[in-house]
């Protein structure tokens, strides 16, 4: 029987609100009792993606108030 980890938490928007759904658990599969290989969370590129999107849509908005 297999057997799984939950490694966080994942949740969709609603398209009309903007508001957060419910939360859906994520789990990875543990093979023969070892330890699961997770990703690394790199923050750096995180922030840099971030802030790519976040001066997208300020630029989106800026457009349109003008």
């Amino acid at each position: 029987m297999s057997e799984f980890v939950q490694v966080g938490v994942t949740a969709m928007r609603d398209p009309k609100t903007g508001k957060l759904l419910d939360q859906v658990p994520l789990y990875v599969e543990v093979i023969d009792g070892e330890e699961p290989e997770l990703p690394e969370f790199d923050r750096l590129q995180f922030a840099r993606d971030f802030m790519k999107k976040f001066r997208a849509q300020l630029s989106e908005e800026a457009k349109k108030t003008c």
